[in-house]
């Protein structure tokens, strides 16, 4: 008897949380931010310019005012052209120009914990993604391409904050930075490992 109690209770005060919660906004929530990254380790060995090609967006959901739970996707390109040279290969030297891309792609379960309450003036939130990660690898030697197409393990921690546009407001101004690895391995690069900044915005859905 006593454990139907408590677990009443709890209910109880589990549903007062959540209505608490949606007074203030919809617990569920979409996001879309620009991203830039920049790469270390390996990867900047293989191209050592930030990438302004990025974007990431998700789907969230509030459990209660603190934790959130998601889906996150995303795109980030690293770019790198290096003058004509001779460079060996296992055929033989090739002379040419050479282009290097790596093309990003992340599909993570997100866990987000947010820092203040949902009617606060600014929102800090930290959060980890863990998932797959697809890498479209293309070396380009003049005509001739070293290409690899494979899915690999990501995980990347994130801190950010978001600011409403007004008390109470569905719209809220995004930025964030998060790590991303992956033990991806191929020529050059033996891990992948990247630093990537966010700004964007996020809607709650009514």
């Amino acid at each position: 008897m006593k454990s139907i109690k408590l677990w009443i209770l709890t209910m109880i005060a589990f549903l007062g949380v959540q209505s608490a919660f949606a007074q203030v906004r919809s617990p569920l929530s979409i996001y879309a931010d620009y991203s830039i990254a920049q790469p270390f380790g390996s990867l900047k060995d293989y191209s050592d310019k930030t990438s302004f090609r990025g974007w990431k967006a998700g789907i969230q959901y509030n459990l209660n005012d603190r934790f959130a739970v998601g889906l996150q996707s995303g795109y980030q390109q690293f770019y790198q052209r290096l003058p004509r040279a001779v460079y060996p290969t296992k055929s033989g030297d090739i002379s040419a120009v050479q282009t290097r891309t790596l093309e990003v792609t992340p599909i993570l379960a997100t866990v987000q914990y947010q820092l203040a309450k949902p009617e606060a003036a600014i929102i800090p939130y930290v959060g980890v993604g863990v998932g797959t990660v697809n890498m479209l690898y293309n070396k380009y030697w003049g005509e001739f391409t070293d290409r690899d197409n494979s899915w690999q393990f990501a995980a990347s921690p994130e801190i950010g904050f978001n600011i409403p546009f007004g008390k109470g407001s569905p719209l809220l101004f995004n930025a964030s930075v998060q790590y991303t690895y992956s033990p991806y391995k191929l020529a050059e690069i033996t891990s992948y490992n990247a630093v990537q900044a966010n700004v964007g915005l996020r809607l709650h859905i009514n």
